[in-house]
């Protein structure tokens, strides 16, 4: 099976939102509230990425 261009870019963002996932409980157990609030960013900034791309199918 030859996956598509939306397959592909889909594991990239489930990829990245699962390490995103890691790293903030990493950074929330070490209580690091920086790197907290950095990590919230990024996440929102996935998911405002999987949205953007998902409206358009």
């Amino acid at each position: 099976m030859k996956p598509t261009y939306e397959d592909i870019s889909s594991c990239d963002l489930r990829f990245e939102l699962t390490a995103a996932g890691n790293d903030l409980r990493h950074y929330r157990a070490r209580g690091d509230h920086a790197t907290v609030e950095l990590m919230l960013a990024w996440i929102d900034v996935l998911l405002d990425e999987w949205n953007r791309r998902t409206q358009g199918r």
